[in-house]
């Protein structure tokens, strides 16, 4: 095999130009390629211009599927009197090619492959592979050219025993790179009519698919299988725990549709309704899955109502009613028998939250910066959740729905405890770090909150001065009174409170009145507009001068840029929280890349703002 680098282009491509069939040629090319409607033709007639041209028994592309690991061959021309290989070659090892791959990635689009005699591969042990392959289909002799899209090798183009214009090899490389272009045009049609005809939480068939479907199936006569499913209390989910709680629900239906039913055949036609047609399909085979999906249901304790018929119809559409009314019969039938649960929190629930009480919860630190210290001093301590199957959660996607659930406290001692245990385990290398700890409305208001803080307190050991309990957005509904009464206790133990997300409509300004509170951070969408906004300044402004009026430090939070830095520094901000500080992560990355800087500061008095 030998491989030429195409170093000669400028000198070939004039030797093409000075030959008017070859210009031509590359001229009626580019015109069908670009002008044809049809790619499957316009590519075949270019492959028959080039087959021509060069006097070959066949020429071919192929196109690599690398997940899979294999290559297929998607185009062929073959001369009269040679036979098609292409229902042969769909699923090539990419190892048979692996020689010309890391040529074609060494040297990209100028490479052209040219083995001049394939009979003499067969004693060579790092050919054998390729020969193996290529001497059954009559190959005497081939060139390649790779194809790339987007920087990436996506195939080659091949022609086999080639006899004429072996010296003008620029048409070749000129086309190829023109194909490429057309296929890449071709992938991005294929990708986005499938994203029209595809449902994007669930990977299903979408109601523009269904429809066609019926109009397809329109006039038809031949069996048909349908099935018609509707979740029950999706409402009440979604109204209730939020729509992230819902698409689990959906999720989970529609893992249990797939497990019963081939997906071709489940279409998604509205937000909690799904129609299965399966046509031409067997009484028994249907029936037995349906049968077998409707178990599955039940056992699930009605996640959803369910209803089948299979029979012939000219028009499937009166199948998928008939369906439909069954389904609602099903769902009838079972709120009679059990009224208490319509609209109200459906009971295969508590299967789908046990994933939240098997989950691990871990926290991450984002970084908090003392202005007039000029260091990291602290964190806020972030929860993550790791669930079951290992997959890494942030609190928008389970928060609400622990808060709902009445689960929250446990995320909110777990945080606590933890945080406890990192002061004490970095009291030597980090003796005075302060970490801001969340806690939400339904945590503060449990009989035992206080008793359990001073049992983790107890046990951790952990220095009460050291702790920042954040009161979340959610506490502006617990009267001033009892949140008073409340926090009065834990500043009695030493910890410190801050009030979260000041100037939203989650913190109002009423909170400013409990003297408890001594740091106050200020919400990242005044900071994002204050950038470039005068007014939003003033405010920003007004809004810090009052807490030190009050006594308290402010913090502002979602710094991302310098000149946000530079803009809070003058407007007499204490401290600073967001990505440019650094982002939310590992204890122990957090301690490697700020802990050290700690030990060689001067250490900051009164970082809590007592």
């Amino acid at each position: 095999m030998d491989i030429h680098k195409n170093l000669n282009q400028t000198t070939e491509l004039d030797s093409a130009r000075n030959d008017l069939s070859v210009e031509k040629k590359l001229l009626d090319c580019i015109e069908n390629l670009i002008m044809n409607d049809d790619f499957t033709a316009a590519v075949n007639s270019v492959l028959t211009t080039i087959l021509e041209y060069y006097d070959a028994d066949r020429t071919y592309i192929f196109e690599f599927q690398w997940k899979e690991n294999l290559t297929r061959n998607t185009y062929e021309i073959c001369r009269d009197g040679i036979s098609p290989q292409i229902e042969n070659l769909q699923t090539v090892p990419v190892d048979v090619v692996a020689r010309w791959v890391d040529s074609f990635e060494d040297q990209e689009q100028n490479t052209i492959i040219f083995i001049g005699d394939v009979d003499a591969l067969k004693d060579d042990p790092t050919h054998r592979l390729e020969y193996d392959y290529l001497h059954p289909q009559g190959i005497k002799s081939l060139i390649a050219v790779p194809i790339f899209i987007n920087g990436k090798l996506h195939g080659f183009h091949g022609i086999d025993n080639p006899r004429s214009h072996m010296d003008a090899l620029t048409l070749l490389t000129q086309l190829t790179y023109i194909i490429a272009n057309e296929l890449q045009k071709r992938l991005l049609t294929e990708a986005l009519t499938k994203k029209s005809y595809q449902d994007p939480l669930t990977g299903l068939n979408n109601r523009l698919a269904y429809d066609e479907m019926l109009e397809h199936l329109r006039g038809k006569e031949f069996p048909v299988g349908v099935g018609f499913l509707d979740i029950n209390g999706l409402k009440w989910i979604n109204d209730t725990l939020g729509h992230d709680m819902g698409n689990k629900v959906i999720q989970k239906i529609c893992t249990i549709l797939n497990e019963h039913i081939e997906q071709q055949y489940i279409y998604r036609i509205s937000g909690d309704e799904f129609v299965m047609i399966w046509p031409d399909v067997d009484y028994k085979v249907f029936m037995s899955a349906a049968k077998k999906l409707e178990a599955a249901l039940f056992a699930e304790k009605n996640i959803a109502s369910f209803g089948f018929v299979w029979g012939k119809e000219e028009d499937t559409g009166i199948a998928v009613r008939k369906a439909e009314k069954a389904m609602q019969t099903a769902k009838n039938k079972f709120y009679a028998a059990n009224a208490e649960l319509k609209n109200s929190r459906p009971g295969y629930l508590d299967a789908l939250l046990q994933e939240f009480r098997d989950s691990t919860f871990i926290p991450y630190l984002q970084p908090l910066y003392s202005i007039q210290y000029n260091r990291v001093y602290g964190a806020e301590v972030l929860v993550r959740k790791i669930d079951p199957h290992g997959n890494i959660h942030t609190p928008v996607e389970f928060i609400s729905i622990m808060e709902c659930e009445h689960m929250i406290s446990m995320v909110d001692f777990t945080m606590l405890r933890q945080a406890c245990e990192l002061i004490q385990k970095w009291k030597p290398v980090w003796p005075d770090i302060v970490l801001n700890v969340n806690f939400s409305r339904n945590t503060l208001m449990e009989p035992d909150f206080l008793e359990r803080i001073d049992q983790i307190l107890s046990e951790t050991g952990a220095d009460p001065a050291q702790l920042i309990f954040e009161i979340t957005e959610s506490s502006q509904n617990i009267q001033l009174e009892s949140l008073c009464s409340l926090l009065d206790e834990v500043k009695q133990r030493g910890i410190s409170l801050a009030i979260d997300d000041l100037g939203t409509e989650a913190a109002c300004l009423e909170m400013l009145y409990l003297p408890q509170i001594s740091v106050a951070k200020i919400d990242k969408s005044l900071i994002d507009k204050a950038e470039h906004i005068d007014r939003e300044q003033i405010v920003i402004r007004h809004l810090v001068d009052l807490c030190h009026d009050l006594n308290m430090r402010c913090v502002a939070e979602g710094i991302e840029t310098d000149s946000q830095i530079e803009l809070l520094k003058k407007l007499g901000c204490d401290k600073l929280q967001g990505y440019k500080i650094g982002k939310p992560m590992l204890p122990e990355d957090f301690l490697r890349q700020f802990g050290e800087s700690a030990l060689y500061k001067n250490k900051e008095k009164n970082l809590t703002g007592k």
